[in-house]
């Protein structure tokens, strides 16, 4: 399908306004995420490799059993 031309100059100014306005957002946006990455990574500590067969502490508070009292629950 052809884009039809803008015999209006103004509709021409205002999508070339529209561009610009959303590469400036774009930019501004780039360069936010750019800085929270910096500023996670300054505090981010390197996570700990689990393995299949490693014991580790489970927190079972969102976790539905079928036993009566959660103490008898084995995971």
């Amino acid at each position: 399908m052809k884009e039809r031309e803008a015999h209006n100059p103004r509709a021409t100014m205002y999508a070339h306004s529209m561009q610009d306005i959303y590469r400036q957002a774009k930019q501004t946006l780039e360069d936010t995420q750019e800085l929270m990455k910096k500023y996670y990574d300054r505090k981010a500590t390197e996570q700990l490799s689990i393995e299949v067969g490693d014991l580790v502490m489970l927190n079972a508070k969102n976790i539905r059993t079928k036993r009566p009292t959660k103490k008898m629950s084995l995971f």
